[in-house]
């Protein structure tokens, strides 16, 4: 079964901050989402935009593209 977009999102924001040592108020900063739906979307309570979702991948690519790498697609 392939993985959620929820899930997939939730594993990108953790391997960021695992790699980057950002705090929650700063990977909020990095990707412009507010710190509360930062928290939801990290355990896949949220239901993020698409445009919310593209600011938060476009972040990570721009600051730390190594995070693509640590999650697994399935």
């Amino acid at each position: 079964m392939a993985k959620s977009v929820n899930r997939y999102l939730s594993e990108l924001l953790d391997a960021y901050q695992e790699l980057t040592h950002r705090t929650c108020t700063e990977m909020a900063l990095d990707f412009d989402i507010t710190l509360s739906n930062l928290y939801l979307y990290r355990t896949e309570q949220g239901n993020p935009r698409a445009s919310t979702i593209d600011k938060i991948v476009n972040g990570v690519e721009l600051n730390c593209p190594d995070a693509f790498h640590s999650v697994s697609r399935w």
